[in-house]
């Protein structure tokens, strides 16, 4: 999918800081500037301890800045109470982790579904968003199978479909390769340039440079700061 300068910004962070108390005190984030614009699928890249984790908290609202405003469909997030910040989380963004967060005991289609318990949808509509979703994602096939019968790959295609229920405005996913083997890094890959390509709007946080230039944008942040942020050119 093209994306132009023209596409709405779906996520704003201008100026944005991030700073712990301490003697003296401790910068993760300094001066942060970044748009990402509606369609797009964006790779953050960074070692170990170079302030991906913490901007990844601003982006999806888990955390407020030190200084500067984040924006989320135009609306500064980081001043609004936390009932309405929850509520902008739930119902505008879609998170993917490396640890999965699915409930053992509940099936592919039940974990799926409650990604929108806090949407007024009704169980029926829920369960059947969620097969939807899983279709989406490649696993129909799946829908009733426990997570303790699917393999690491198939897990995470679960996480990223209750992910994108409720049609978010961003997907933010940290990781979402960390604990699969190459293989099923390339399938997950692969499902990321699909949905990119279907029209969602993605951040993926990575460590992989090699994987990150398998996306069509890379930001790379290093000791709290963007060093260098380009379109990929195929």
């Amino acid at each position: 999918m093209t994306v132009t300068t023209s596409a709405p910004a779906v996520l704003e962070l201008r100026s944005v800081g991030k700073s712990y108390e301490a003697s003296p005190p401790i910068e993760v984030l300094k001066n942060i500037d970044l748009t990402i614009r509606e369609g797009e699928l964006v790779a953050i890249v960074g070692p170990s301890g170079s302030g991906k984790s913490t901007l990844l908290n601003m982006m999806g609202a888990l955390d407020r800045p030190t200084s500067g405003e984040v924006l989320i469909d135009g609306t500064v997030v980081n001043t609004l109470r936390d009932p309405s910040l929850s509520g902008v989380r739930g119902r505008r963004l879609g998170f993917v982790f490396q640890q999965f967060h699915l409930l053992p005991g509940l099936s592919a289609t039940e974990n799926v579904a409650t990604g929108l318990l806090y949407h007024g949808t009704s169980g029926r509509d829920r369960k059947k968003q969620a097969r939807q979703a899983l279709e989406r994602v490649g696993l129909g096939h799946r829908l009733n199978q426990k997570p303790g019968k699917l393999s690491g790959g198939e897990r995470q295609r679960v996480a990223i479909a209750r992910a994108l229920l409720g049609d978010p405005a961003i997907v933010l996913a940290d990781e979402p390769t960390g604990n699969l083997d190459s293989q099923t890094t390339e399938e997950i890959v692969e499902l990321f340039l699909e949905l990119h390509a279907q029209g969602s709007t993605i951040v993926m946080i990575t460590h992989d440079k090699e994987l990150a230039q398998s996306m069509p944008r890379v930001v790379e942040i290093l000791d709290g700061q963007i060093v260098r942020r380009e379109a990929v050119v195929s």
